[in-house]
C-alpha cells in the first residue's frame, strides 16, 4: 500500500497503539517514520505517535493495519462564498496562530518523542497565546484533515439540535405580546408528557389516516376529547384555559412524524405509489432495445363522430388502441374504432402492430413507404392493463406470439409511455378539432361539443395516422440519453432514427410472424355466406379469383348456400379474407360493383347501415295504405261470392265450353272499346291517319 499524508488507517491488536483511527499527519523517510494522531472522540488534548516503517507494513500486511475512512464534517464542506465573514475571519486567525508550527517536521517530530516537549510552550509564549489554546488548536488541525477550514466555527452543532429539552416551571420561548395593555393573554403553556400522549392518540384518530381531517381540525378534536373538562371549567370561571396551543401542537407533530410516514399514512398504498412515491428509475432502464417490451392502452377519444353514411347522425367518441415501444418511444401499432375497450377492438390493435404499415395507410389514402413507419415486428414481452386482455381468449392468441404481462389494477404507471402518447394526441391534434371535449373540461354556458361534430370515424382517423407519423419524427431528448448510437450517428434523437440505427445495428429484441399466421390468429373470426351472387357479409358482396375458376357461385345456385370461414379487417369494408378449404390458407376477397356503395367505409358503417334498415322495417312494418288495399279486396271478394252463392251451376257447367266462353268475353270487351275509340279516330282523322287493325291471333301448333 502506498502511504500519503492525510491518510486514515485502522489499527487492531498493533502492540503498543490503541484500536482505531489514526490520522497520518506527515512522513519522514529519513529516520524511516511516520507521525500519526489518535482520531478518537475524546475531548482531551492528544499528542502525535511515532511508527516506524517497517512495523507499520508488517502490521499492514498481517492485516492488524487497514485503510479506512473518517467523515469530514459537513459544515466544512462548502464554498468559501457560502461562509460568513466572520466565520472567515475567525478561520484565518486559528490557522496563522500554528501554521509556523505545523509547517515544521522537525518540531512536530519533537512533540512526538519528547512527553515533556517544551516546542509548544516556547511557541505559544512567541505568539503571545495560551499553551492549551495551541494544543487545542492543532489537535483540532489534525483531526480535521490538516485543512484551514478546519477552523470554521461548528456553530451549527450548537444548541443540541435534535434532542428533546425537558420542561420545566419555567415558560419556554418569547413572551407573548401586547399591543395594547387594556387586552390580556393566557399564560404560557409548557408541554408535558400526558400531551404528548394526547397528541399521539389524535394523530392516530384523526389525521393519520385516509381521507383524515385537517391539522387544524384535527387539533379541535384533540381539545374536545381530551381537553373538554378543562374547556367547560374555563368557560364556568371566565378565564382563558391552560392547553397546548396551536403551534405546539404544529411543532410536535412535525417533530414526531416525518413527511413521509405522514404522506403514506394519509392515502392509499396505491395512490401514493402512482401519485406520490420518488421517480427515482424510468421504464426504459430493464428494456434500453427496441422490441424489448410494447405497451398497450386505450382511451376513449377526446372528440365527437358523425356517421360517414348519414352525416347528421352522431355516433359519439372513438376509441383509440396504441401500441408503443418502451426503449424508442415509437408507436408500432394504432386502431380507432367505434367499439369500447375490449379484446375484439385490441386484436385489431395487435394485427396492425405485427403487419406492414404501408397498406394501412393507403386505406386512407396516406401514401407512405416502408421506411416511414417500419414496424411490422413482434416484440419480446407486451404489457397491458387488468381488462380486455385477461381472459383465455387473449391467452391463447397473444401468448404463441410473444410473452404477455400485466399490470396491476390501478397502476397507469406501469405503463406510463403509451399513457403519455395520448397526452400528446391530445395536445397536438383532438383537442383542436370540431366537436372535441377538451379533456371533459366543461365551463358554464358552453354548447354541447355534440352540436359541432361534423367528421367521421374515417377523417379522424386519417389524421391521427398523419400526427402518429409526425410524432414519430419528433424530437425526444431523453432518446439521446439512452443509448449512445443516436450521438455517434449524429443523428436527431426522434423515436424513427432510434428504430431505424438500433435495427440497422441487429440490436434489437424484435421478430416477425407470416401475414397469414397473424391474420388467421388476431383479425376478427366469422361465418360469411357463399351465395349464388358471391360471398355474402353484413348485406355487402365479396368475390375472388377461386370464386370463377371452381364456378362456386353457380353451384350455390342450384345446390344453396353454405357458410365459410373468415376473418374480418374492421378498418375497411374494401375486402375480407376467407378460406375455402380447412387445408388452405385465407385468401383475400374484394368487393364486388353491386356493392360499390360501400366501397371505402369501414365495417362500423355496414353495420350502421344494416340497423338503420332494420329501424326503418320496425318503423314501418307494414304501409297504412296496404291495410286500406286489403279492405277493399276483401270487399270485391265478399261481393264476388255473393253472387256466386245466388247463381249456383254445377262444376261441370262451369268448366264447359270454356274457349267459346272466353271468345264472347272478348268479343264483349272488343266491341265496347271500338265503341269508346271510333269517335275519337273520326275527331282526329284529319290530323292523323291512324287505324286501328286487329291481329288475327296466333294458330296453335299441332302436336305430333
Amino acid at each position: 500500500m502506498d502511504i500519503v499524508k492525510n491518510d486514515v488507517v485502522l489499527f487492531q491488536n498493533v502492540e503498543g497503539f490503541n484500536d482505531g483511527l489514526y490520522r497520518v499527519i506527515e512522513l519522514i523517510p529519513a529516520i524511516e517514520c511516520y507521525l500519526i494522531y489518535p482520531l478518537d472522540n475524546e475531548k482531551k488534548i492528544k499528542k502525535l505517535l511515532v511508527v516506524t516503517y517497517e512495523q507499520f507494513n508488517e502490521r499492514f500486511f498481517s492485516g492488524s493495519i487497514s485503510p479506512s475512512i473518517y467523515e469530514t464534517p459537513y459544515y466544512m464542506l462548502v464554498d468559501d462564498s457560502n461562509v460568513p465573514e466572520n466565520y472567515i475571519n475567525r478561520r484565518d486567525k486559528n490557522f496563522d496562530s500554528v501554521k509556523e508550527l505545523v509547517s515544521d517536521v522537525k518540531l512536530l517530530l519533537d512533540i512526538a518523542l519528547n512527553n515533556r516537549s517544551k516546542v509548544i510552550a516556547e511557541y505559544a509564549r512567541k505568539k503571545g497565546l495560551d499553551r492549551k489554546s495551541v494544543s487545542r488548536l492543532l489537535n483540532i488541525y489534525w483531526q480535521y484533515g490538516q485543512d484551514k477550514n478546519a477552523f470554521i466555527p461548528a456553530f451549527s452543532n450548537s444548541g443540541a439540535k435534535g434532542k428533546e429539552r425537558n420542561a420545566t416551571s419555567k415558560p419556554l420561548g418569547a413572551p407573548k405580546l401586547l399591543k395594547s395593555l387594556a387586552n390580556t393573554r393566557s399564560e404560557k403553556y409548557n408541554l408535558n408528557e400526558k400531551d404528548k400522549v394526547f397528541f399521539n392518540k389524535g394523530l392516530k384518530r384523526f389525521y393519520l389516516k385516509t381521507q383524515g381531517k385537517s391539522l387544524k381540525e384535527t387539533y379541535r378534536e384533540i381539545l374536545r376529547t381530551f381537553y373538554s373538562d378543562e374547556l367547560r371549567n374555563a368557560n364556568a370561571i371566565g378565564k382563558p384555559p391552560r392547553i397546548p396551543t396551536f403551534c405546539q401542537f404544529e411543532y410536535w407533530t412535525k417533530k414526531s412524524l416525518s413527511k413521509d410516514v405522514i404522506n403514506q399514512a394519509r392515502t392509499t398504498e396505491r395512490d401514493f405509489n402512482l401519485n406520490q412515491r420518488g421517480l427515482l428509475g424510468s421504464v426504459t432502464d430493464a428494456f434500453p432495445l427496441p422490441g424489448s417490451c410494447f405497451e398497450i392502452d386505450a382511451t376513449v377519444a377526446d372528440v365527437h363522430i358523425v356517421s360517414s353514411v348519414g352525416k347528421r347522425y352522431a355516433l359519439g367518441r372513438p376509441t383509440i388502441y396504441s401500441v408503443v415501444d418502451r426503449a424508442s418511444r415509437m408507436i408500432v401499432g394504432f386502431h380507432v374504432s367505434l367499439f369500447y375497450a375490449s379484446w375484439r377492438a385490441a386484436r385489431q390493435a395487435l394485427a396492425n402492430c405485427f403487419l406492414s404499415k404501408v397498406q394501412y395507410c393507403n386505406e386512407y389514402d396516406i401514401q407512405i413507404t416502408e421506411s416511414d413507419w417500419p414496424c411490422a415486428h413482434i416484440p419480446q414481452r407486451l404489457i397491458c392493463d387488468n381488462g380486455e386482455m385477461i381472459g383465455l381468449k387473449p391467452s391463447e392468441l397473444v401468448v404463441p406470439f410473444t410473452e404477455l404481462q400485466v399490470a396491476p389494477s390501478y397502476r397507469p404507471d406501469f405503463k406510463s409511455i403509451v399513457e403519455q402518447r395520448f397526452n400528446l394526441l391530445n395536445k397536438d391534434l383532438i383537442h383542436g378539432l370540431l366537436g372535441t371535449t377538451n379533456g371533459g373540461l366543461v365551463v358554464r354556458g358552453m354548447t354541447d361539443p355534440r352540436k359541432h361534430s361534423v367528421y367521421t370515424l374515417q377523417e379522424v382517423t386519417k389524421m391521427l395516422i398523419e400526427s402518429v407519423l409526425d410524432h414519430n419524427r419528433s424530437i425526444f431528448k431523453e432518446l439521446a440519453l439512452n443509448n449512445s448510437l443516436i450521438i455517434e450517428n449524429n443523428l436527431s434523437p426522434t423515436p424513427l432514427n432510434f428504430w431505424s440505427i438500433h435495427f440497422s445495428k441487429s440490436q434489437h429484441a424484435c421478430k416477425r410472424a407470416s401475414e397469414n399466421e397473424v391474420i388467421s390468429r388476431l383479425f376478427m373470426p366469422e361465418k360469411v355466406n357463399m351465395t349464388r351472387g358471391g360471398i355474402e357479409y353484413k348485406g355487402m358482396y365479396y368475390s375472388c379469383d377461386d370464386v370463377d375458376i371452381t364456378k362456386l357461385a353457380s353451384i350455390a345456385r342450384v345446390s344453396g348456400r353454405w357458410q365459410l370461414e373468415a376473418r374480418i379487417n374492421e378498418n375497411t369494408t374494401n375486402y375480407i379474407y376467407v378460406r375455402f378449404d380447412d387445408r388452405e390458407t385465407f385468401l383475400k376477397c374484394h368487393l364486388l360493383p353491386k356493392s360499390k356503395v360501400m366501397r371505402n367505409s369501414t365495417m362500423h358503417d355496414a353495420e350502421f347501415v344494416q340497423e338503420w334498415v332494420v329501424s326503418k322495417k320496425e318503423l314501418n312494418p307494414v304501409t297504412v295504405e296496404s291495410i286500406d288495399t286489403r279492405e277493399r279486396r276483401n270487399e270485391i271478394e265478399r261481393v264476388a261470392k255473393l253472387r256466386s252463392v245466388d247463381e249456383p251451376i254445377p262444376f261441370s257447367e262451369k268448366i264447359k265450353n270454356t274457349r267459346a266462353n272466353r271468345s264472347d268475353e272478348l268479343s264483349k270487351v272488343t266491341n265496347t272499346l271500338n265503341e269508346v275509340v271510333k269517335p275519337v279516330q273520326q275527331l282526329h282523322s284529319k290530323f292523323t291517319g291512324n287505324v286501328v287493325t286487329y291481329l288475327p291471333r296466333r294458330t296453335k301448333e299441332k302436336k305430333e
